[in-house]
């Protein structure tokens, strides 16, 4: 028997499915992966997070997202998940071993990267034994992105990021010193994205990677092969669902998230597929680019918890809410706004619908729950309250004293502190308004021309599918100025019709009518014929 001793195999193995393969392999320095649910975008990112380590050692990549609670509470989870997978742990006082630390200061005895990491980005910056680190940089956190010199970009869902922070700030960061050892490396001043499928026009930016990359394909067909080896692709462009990634995912994945997804966010989070623009929209001057916010966060890092403590800072906790409710058997709305210097911000708009499993719901008071959940923090307990006149009614199966619809939502409020401006019981909401005023005052907001109206604003990330609605909603052409609202009729999918759009309008008509007494033409509108 052979007294040699067997040599040591430190082989780790690690899955990978056809499309991670593919991204990973591909030496494009431009990537974009658009995938669904269960896709592995994540663990691709930690795949070439942990190829990072050995490429560029003391070199620094920016990873961004849309705000810090979605780094901090999403993707850094996944991505150390991932990086454990390929043998690295995150160094602690019970794991000595560990390759890296996020959120404090390395070791002394640590390398460094070139190019160093201020203190205030350490709370934000995961950093390897190497000297490799990783800046955390979001949209919403000016703190995050100040005077960066980088070596590769990395950004998660970016459809949620504005393609202008993309170009202006973070391809920018990409500037350190070419004449470094790891600038020889494919993984040099790359730029790759992860996202899902975008929800909104704005969000589209991404797909100028397919473009380019589809012409650069068009182009390397008329290669040799000797050619394409020695000249590296330019960009990858891959498209991924769960089925890719299918052997490593529970048999009912599929089936588990119908049964918590609309149908429209099952197709477009989970199946990849993309939404398109319908025409004739009676909110004609909505636009993503002027309407549109994604909501802020005020960050503080805690000493004693060693975490970020954050909350949101778009509306006001000292100030009245204002909500807005529509009543239907089959959906029930409320719609949140508050007025914040000279604007009117949606924060956030919710409903209840009725299922075929849960069918004796009351669907009012269910949305009151929830609405009291989440304005449970809110310091000032003042509430005014508008919407569809049809509230007034009762019936008896509403509740067992018969109240009127509003007044069932408001006893629910009411019983949790809240103190109720009840707007709808004022002589100038005895009448729901006319089609053509309410389409004349909210084309004039949202046009913007009058200088003493407010400027509406959107939270993009909790009113989906209230602006997927909004740019849905046809208007009639016959002279009525009435909407469209055939996609009521329909059962499936019934919060992507237009209910959510009436108490977002009964919110606006009641507090800004009176500007329609003086007004100019409207720039723009839907003709009728």
């Amino acid at each position: 028997m052979s007294k040699r001793m067997a040599q040591r195999d430190d082989t780790r193995y690690i899955y990978a499915n056809d499309k991670q393969t593919k991204f990973l392999r591909s030496r494009a320095k431009r990537k974009t992966f658009m995938g669904g649910r269960g896709s592995g975008k994540t663990r691709t990112l930690a795949i070439d997070t942990y190829e990072n380590f050995f490429e560029l050692p003391k070199g620094k990549v920016v990873l961004a997202g849309n705000s810090y609670v979605q780094l901090d509470s999403v993707v850094l989870p996944g991505l150390k998940a991932g990086l454990k997978a390929c043998g690295f742990d995150e160094y602690t006082k019970h794991t000595p071993w560990g390759v890296y630390v996020v959120g404090i200061q390395p070791p002394d005895h640590w390398e460094r990267p070139w190019e160093p990491v201020g203190k205030r980005a350490i709370p934000y910056t995961m950093s390897f034994i190497n000297g490799l680190s990783y800046q955390f940089v979001s949209e919403d956190n000016a703190q995050t992105h100040r005077g960066i010199n980088s070596d590769a970009v990395r950004a998660d869902e970016s459809a949620q990021i504005k393609e202008s922070f993309i170009g202006e700030v973070l391809l920018p960061t990409m500037r350190a010193n070419r004449y470094r050892a790891i600038s020889k490396s494919r993984k040099w001043k790359s730029f790759y994205d992860f996202t899902s499928a975008p929800w909104t026009d704005q969000g589209k930016w991404i797909l100028k990677t397919e473009e380019a990359y589809l012409k650069m394909m068009a182009l390397r067909a008329e290669m040799a092969t000797a050619e394409k080896e020695k000249i590296p692709p330019t960009h990858l462009w891959l498209e991924s669902t769960y089925l890719d990634n299918a052997d490593v995912l529970p048999d009912d994945y599929a089936e588990t998230l119908r049964d918590v997804l609309t149908d429209l966010q099952f197709d477009v989070e989970v199946l990849n597929k993309r939404i398109d623009k319908l025409p004739n929209c009676f909110y004609f001057a909505l636009s993503e680019n002027i309407h549109y916010y994604t909501q802020c966060y005020d960050y503080q890092w805690d000493d004693k918890l060693k975490l970020h403590v954050y909350r949101s800072n778009d509306y006001l906790s000292d100030k009245d809410l204002e909500i807005s409710l529509d009543f239907n058997a089959d959906i029930c709305w409320c719609v949140t706004g508050q007025e914040v210097g000279s604007e009117f911000r949606v924060i956030r708009s919710m409903f209840e619908k009725s299922t075929l499993t849960d069918t004796d719901k009351n669907l009012i008071k269910a949305l009151a729950e929830k609405w009291c959940e989440t304005y449970a923090s809110h310091e000032r307990k003042v509430v005014h309250v508008w919407g569809d006149l049809s509230g007034k009614n009762r019936s008896a199966g509403n509740d067992q004293e018969n109240r009127p619809f509003f007044e069932t939502y408001c006893k629910v409020l009411e019983s949790k502190g809240w103190r109720i401006v009840r707007r709808y019981q004022e002589p100038g909401s005895r009448k729901n308004p006319g089609h053509k005023d309410k389409y004349t005052l909210i084309s004039l907001l949202m046009e913007q021309s009058n200088p003493r109206t407010p400027r509406v604003r959107f939270n993009r990330h909790y009113n989906k599918e209230l602006l997927i609605a909004m740019k849905s909603t046809p208007v009639k052409t016959d002279g009525s100025f009435k909407k469209d609202k055939s996609s009521e009729k329909q059962a499936r999918n019934r919060e992507y019709a237009t209910d959510g759009t009436d108490a977002l309008d009964y919110l606006l008509w009641g507090k800004y009518r009176n500007l329609i007494g003086n007004r100019g033409p409207l720039q723009n509108h839907i003709a009728s014929m």
